[in-house]
């Protein structure tokens, strides 16, 4: 235990890790660190105790961890390190003059001769592949290069002309760079370190032959979008100011306008004050790149539109021009490498970070037979729920349909400004010649009198069976009628104008009867499913998009007479919302009632005498008898008679409802206008009301479909089931897989038990970019941003559908709260250097949430939020977003606060978090207050408050004759629990070379204070702690890499989505593989907790609360999986039973502590 009774680790550990190294308390950071948890009501507190954790860890290397992790990296990079040196160094061969047109490999020499090869020759390579897109996923052919000779690639497809070819991708359609053709070995039996070079090159990866193999191969691979993101990567808002400064895009034209519109207000520095990181950056196209890395003359891109628009037909034709094109692209990423690689390493200098985003560069996802099964259940499952709506829609528009009976849809507080206007029927005109043949041929029968119904009519007569039945008769005559329709036929005469819109014309091609036409995306249909929000109607406006209807209005109610819009049934809307209030229990507003007391009527007698008193008042006092006017016609008569009475505030918004307006520019009678919240804040209109941002408000009954039939609550059931496919399957559809085949696959799958000779085993190779944002972290479109699998979500299985084959499982964990634990370090290391000193470190390591003392639980208590939405507020506080983030998410978690409601909440939860501004004085404001005899309060850690600040300055100035004094030397959060946190990470922002302060990786270029001055503050905090979070994954990869090799286990890194790691891993080592990775978290951690000056580690973090076992990627070992798509879940459904999760004890038990195998 530490004096601060956090648990460390134990000795035995410690000892191994920090070889011995003795931490030294000092008394006064103690008393220090106590008097702060004791503010914060957090010293004295119950803590629990871990068993000690004892195990004999790996042989370490160096003398201490930093060496250690460098020893390591430098081990596993150094061959791949040397051979991207030497392309470096190297001046590129001549590029040949013409291509060869021949199937498969082409070397091409230094003097020009030409021969087949299997595979490039040469250990490193800078490559381009491209694709013809109308053909499918197989690539077209392709170009590399190294520092010898160049190459050329051209598929079968291409070479060969067929009518069609499968679909289905296996090995052979894709491009060899270690093996020969139909085989999976290399020539002698041996991996060796190769490196491929190349722009957005998991693009170039993903159609490789070799990497679809289980086993994997040594090759790794170097993106020059990724090592450009680190140099000099441009924020998403900094991107759009670089366009409209670049190539003046209208829309980054009108970003760059408001930004400096808004810094232009700010007090402190110019309004954005350099521009210069506009010259030193670039978007991430390869053209742009070149242009900022080697200039010269810009790259032609337009031999591309063919391989993205054209046919096969169309690249043959074009064949030596596009393997010009694709060479060219070669030659230029060469040249943008040669600049680049020595800018990576000074600015990434530690080799982990190499290291690391090389094994990041090698993602693998099995499959089996039960992808296609899942695409399959997953789009028939949304097609079948899509009829189910579409029927359940149309049902509601003709329900909607009958509301023309007696004008009733002038009653409906949805539908009543429908467009309700009808076609009347016409027809022809029968000429008296006609008329008088039709009667001569139809002559009118006598009516036969009615027979009695209690009389039996007996059996028919013969005349009777003879004559043919009245209902043909009837329609016989009908069928004569035709001729009197006119030669163009109407569209549905009779009914509705926006009724009309919805349904086919019958001369339409894909006619069918009804509304077919209706969907989700027309702005009628929110009316027809009577949609509501807290109880209030939906509606429509041109000006603000959607919103809803609040009742009590009474400023309007008297609307011109001649008007010809449609009148707001606004008694209807406040009865809706009577009904509403019963259905929840709650009180209804005083101003809906009907009845008023009989102080507050206003008859025609009594009208008069009120008005003939409020003559002879003041304006004041007149508007003291505002609350009587009820009456309209009175209340108006008296605006005319008194244009200075003032309307009361009453009249202009509702006293019992807050939200997002209201907008009283929106006039409908009775009713003020709402805005619905949109996520990116209040200023923003609402598109349409299914948006995915509103499912939890469908959810939580906030947005709800209108009584009366179970249409549209089930069709809004239903929008809510099919949005994750719906929004995803396109992306999901469009994954490569390659199927391998029975003698593709290692012996352990096919001599296994399990295995299948019917099943399919594959691959799908994820196209991630290892460092795809300004933070360095990697990016994917589709895994890395897969949500968990929901039971009311179409398709949300997604990620269990990645299957282990047989033989193998899958072991990885999560790791926990890292982001908040790497910035609660960085806030202890600045405030005394000991684990748990600042309330914020204390919340993470020993805060728990059965007794509210965890950062979350405590952030919910202080706002009065859920748990669940104070994660979101404290991942975004540490992330450097404002009290103007907070305001907004305020109010679009909890959409009944009001604006001036969620800025109080913002600013406690801010004053309690991140505390208050304070002043630390400069060498010049301490020499001021010296010679001016000031007596100054400051604080214990000798700064002042804003109020004293201000009262310096202003006797300064009084005193120095305007001279401009530079009295602030520093500002600093302070009395917060996050204080000292928020401190360390503005130091680093705001220091001359922001880098990490782990691995001493530079912030990009654009964004360096020398370039930006003061601009992009909440991107610059934001990188500290996320590119320490890359930091992290990285030594995590590196240390993986070192057990397995070390330790014989069988296994390969799999994928990272955001803070968990997953590798596939051969079953008989998954055990010694789950310690491997509760040592990696032991020495990544301990790393961090080194390099900032603290020489242990609290025992809570050290190591994974668990490690999954499993066969399918989920987020719990547990998790069924079951939704509508598989309603039996994993186990019942694809025959997968669930994992196991352990903790370290369980694995030191299961292993006996040890790597090694057989033990």
């Amino acid at each position: 235990m530490n004096p601060l009774n956090i648990q460390m680790l134990s000795r035995n550990l410690q000892e191994q890790i920090f070889r011995g190294a003795v931490v030294d308390y000092r008394e006064e950071d103690v008393e220090r660190s106590m008097k702060h948890l004791q503010r914060h009501e957090l010293w004295g507190c119950e803590t629990s105790l871990l068993p000690d954790v004892e195990l004999c860890l790996p042989r370490m290397y160096g003398a201490n961890i930093d060496e250690h992790f460098r020893i390591l990296a430098q081990k596993q990079s150094l061959p791949y390190l040397e051979e991207a040196s030497r392309l470096n160094r190297a001046e590129l061969p001549p590029m040949p003059g013409e291509w060869a047109w021949e199937l498969g490999w082409t070397r091409y020499g230094p003097g020009g001769e030409r021969r087949r090869v299997d595979f490039p020759e040469e250990k490193a390579l800078v490559f381009d592949v491209e694709v013809c897109m109308a053909e499918g996923h197989c690539p077209t052919l392709a170009v590399a290069v190294s520092h010898t000779a160049w190459y050329s690639w051209c598929s079968k497809r291409l070479i060969e002309e067929r009518y069609t070819w499968s679909s289905q991708l296996t090995l052979a359609d894709f491009i060899p760079l270690e093996t020969p053709a139909n085989s999976t070995r290399p020539p002698e039996g041996q991996w060796i370190e190769r490196l491929v070079i190349g722009h957005n090159v998991s693009f170039d990866r993903a159609h490789i032959k070799e990497q679809y193999l289980l086993k994997g191969s040594r090759m790794r691979f170097l993106d020059t979008m990724s090592m450009h993101m680190a140099i000099s990567g441009l924020t998403g808002y900094q991107r759009s100011l670089w366009m409209a400064s670049k190539k003046g895009k209208r829309r980054g034209l009108q970003e760059v306008k408001e930004h400096i519109k808004r810094a232009s207000r700010r007090k402190e520095g110019p309004s954005i004050g350099s521009w210069d990181w506009v010259d030193i950056s670039s978007i991430n196209n390869l053209a742009d790149v070149h242009a900022l890395y080697v200039g010269g003359h810009p790259l032609e891109k337009e031999a591309r539109d063919i391989f993205v628009k054209g046919s096969m037909s169309d690249v043959r034709e074009s064949f030596q021009e596009l393997m010009r094109y694709c060479a060219l692209d070669v030659q230029a990423t060469h040249e943008v490498f040669r600049e680049q690689l020595p800018l990576f390493m000074e600015r990434c200098p530690h080799p982990v970070s190499f290291a690391g985003m090389l094994e990041m560069g090698v993602c693998y996802l099995p499959v089996n037979q039960n992808w296609g099964r899942y695409l399959e259940e997953a789009q028939g499952t949304f097609e079948e729920l899509q009829r189910e709506m579409k029927k359940s829609l149309m049902n509601l528009a003709n329900d909607a349909c009958q509301l023309l009976e007696d004008e009733r849809y002038k009653q409906d507080p949805w539908l009543w400004d429908l467009e309700w206007g009808v076609q009347e029927f016409k027809q022809k005109k029968a000429t008296g010649k006609k008329k008088k043949q039709a009667q001569a041929e139809n002559p009118i029968e006598p009516v036969s009198p009615v027979k009695d119904l209690e009389e039996d009519p007996g059996p028919p007569t013969e005349e009777e069976e003879a004559a043919p039945p009245s209902a043909r008769i009837a329609l016989e005559r009908l069928k004569e009628t035709v001729n009197l329709l006119p030669k163009r036929r109407q569209h549905l005469p009779g009914h509705p104008e926006w009724y009309r819109k919805l349904c086919l014309k019958m001369s339409d091609a894909e006619w069918s009867p009804g509304p077919s036409l209706i969907s989700l995306q027309m702005r009628v249909t929110p009316k027809l499913m009577g949609l509501t929000w807290d109880g209030f109607p939906l509606h429509y406006s041109e000006r603000h998009g959607w919103g809803y209807l609040v009742p009590g209005r009474k400023d309007n109610l008297e609307q011109p007479e001649d008007t010809e819009k449609a009148s707001c049934p606004y008694r209807a809307i406040e009865t809706e919302y009577r009904e509403y209030c019963n259905r929840k229990g709650k009180e209804q507003p005083h101003c809906l009632d009907n009845t008023l007391s009989d102080e507050f009527m206003l008859t025609d007698s009594n009208l008069w005498q009120t008005v003939s008193s409020l003559t002879g008042l003041k304006r004041q006092q007149v508007s003291l008898f505002s609350p009587l006017i009820y009456s309209a016609s009175a209340f108006k008569f008296i605006l005319k008679q008194f244009p200075e009475v003032e309307i009361p505030s009453s009249e202009n918004q509702p006293t019992y409802h807050h939200g997002n307006g209201p907008y009283n520019d929106v006039n409908i009678p009775g009713c003020w206008f709402f805005k619905l919240p949109h996520k990116d804040g209040n200023a923003n209109n609402v598109g349409s009301p299914f948006a995915k941002d509103f499912l939890s408000k469908m959810e939580d009954g906030t947005l709800q479909a209108g009584p009366g039939g179970t249409n549209a609550t089930r069709a809004l059931e239903i929008n809510k089931m099919i949005s994750f496919w719906r929004n995803a399957h396109k992306r999901i559809s469009s994954q490569k897989v390659v199927w391998l085949r029975k003698g593709e696959l290692p012996r352990t799958v096919t001599r296994n038990a399990a295995f299948d000779e019917e099943g399919q085993y594959g691959a799908i190779l994820p196209q991630v970019v290892t460092a795809g944002t300004v933070t360095r972290r990697a990016v994917e479109p589709t895994w890395l941003t897969a949500s968990n699998a929901r039971r009311d979500r179409v398709g949300s299985e997604l990620k269990a559908m990645v299957q282990v084959p047989p033989g193998y499982h899958l072991v990885g964990a999560d790791v926990d709260s890292q982001e908040l634990w790497i910035a609660a370090i960085l806030g202890e290391a600045n405030f005394v250097g000991m684990h748990g000193c600042t309330a914020f470190g204390w919340m993470t390591l020993q805060g728990k949430k059965s007794q509210g003392t965890d950062l979350h639980s405590r952030t919910a208590a202080a706002v009065g939020i859920s748990r669940e939405h104070a994660k979101v507020f404290n991942y975004g506080r540490i992330y450097g977003a404002g009290q103007p983030f907070a305001e907004r998410l305020l109010m679009q978690f909890n959409h009944r606060l009001s604006q001036p409601e969620a800025a109080a909440k913002a600013r406690q939860l801010y004053a309690v978090t991140k505390g208050i501004r304070r002043y630390r004085l400069s060498e010049e404001g301490e020499w001021l207050v010296r010679e001016l005899g000031l007596s100054v309060e400051k604080d214990e850690n000798g700064t002042v408050s804003l109020q004293e600040l201000r009262r310096i300055t202003k006797l300064a100035s009084q005193s120095s004759n305007r001279h401009r004094w530079e009295i602030v030397g520093q500002r600093l959060w302070a009395g917060g629990t996050e204080s000292e946190m928020f401190n360390k990470l503005e130091s680093i922002a705001h220091s001359p070379l922001p880098c990490t302060p782990v691995l001493g990786c530079r912030i990009s270029r654009a964004l360096e204070p020398s370039t930006v001055k003061d601009e992009f503050i909440t991107s610059r905090v934001n990188w500290v702690v996320q590119s320490s979070a890359v930091d992290y994954l990285h030594l995590m990869l590196v240390s993986m890499k070192w057990l397995f090799e070390e330790y014989d286990i069988d296994g390969r890194f799999c994928i990272s989505i955001h803070d968990e790691v997953r590798y596939l891993v051969r079953s008989e080592d998954r055990h010694r593989a789950a310690l491997a990775l509760q040592i990696t978290n032991l020495l990544t951690r301990c790393m961090f907790s080194y390099k900032l000056g603290i020489q242990d580690l609290p025992q809570s973090v050290a190591f994974f609360s668990a490690v999954d076992i499993d066969q399918c990627l989920r987020k719990e070992v547990n998790m069924d999986c079951a939704t509508p798509s598989n309603p039996t879940g994993m186990e019942r459904r694809c025959g997968i039973p669930q994992g196991e999760a352990l903790d370290i004890y369980r694995v030191i038990e299961l292993t006996k502590g040890s790597l090694a195998k057989g033990k």
